[in-house]
């Protein structure tokens, strides 16, 4: 290691080393600042991790609870459009059967040209009620992910700023320290030192 280097690590670590200027609240500081680096960063990142299981586990059972079923168009899809305007998608009426034998009717969006009669694909749940497209694998991987990173800087974040208060609340009673020293040199200098 070079001398300089070492300098910066010693001038760094000042609060641990032995020395008669040092404080109680600074061996605080330092262990408070310490700790909160090891809990921040490895609890931010078990949280994070934790947390896109978690996700990846629930769009895992979104995915298996839900089914494509083949549903009928009721109605002309560009009939429902008002005015007719011109759009690509429109939302129609289909009717599809469950699997346990029961017909259902229900509102889907489907392709604005397409007739009565039509079969289009449409997704189910348990019950056979209309439901969205689960997401892909890849975009629950990804969403997953998003929400792993968001739950571990926001564990970090909670830590950091506990850190910064507990660093405020000691700065402020070494403050209240200091004035109370500078007083007492002043009693005994016989007046005042301002």
């Amino acid at each position: 290691m070079r001398p300089a280097r070492r300098r910066t690590l010693r001038a760094r670590l000042w609060r641990f080393r032995r020395s008669p200027l040092r404080r109680v609240s600074d061996v605080v500081e330092a262990w408070l600042l310490l700790t909160a680096w090891v809990v921040g960063v490895l609890g931010g990142a078990i949280a994070g991790v934790l947390a896109a299981v978690e996700a990846d586990q629930g769009f895992e059972e979104e995915r298996s609870g839900r089914r494509e079923v083949v549903a009928v168009l009721l109605e002309n899809a560009r009939d429902t459009v008002p005015g007719h305007a011109d759009v690509s998608r429109a939302s129609a009426t289909v009717q599809w059967t469950a699997s346990d034998g029961r017909t259902h009717t229900g509102r889907t969006t489907v392709a604005a040209h397409t007739h009565a009669g039509t079969q289009v694909r449409v997704w189910t749940n348990a019950r056979g009620d209309l439901v969205s497209q689960p997401p892909a694998e890849s975009d629950a991987v990804m969403r997953s992910s998003f929400v792993g990173v968001g739950v571990a800087a926001v564990a970090a974040g909670v830590v950091w700023g506990c850190a910064r208060t507990a660093r405020a609340l000691l700065n402020r009673r070494r403050m209240r320290q200091w004035a109370l020293e500078w007083e007492r040199v002043d009693i005994r200098r016989g007046g005042r030192t301002a």
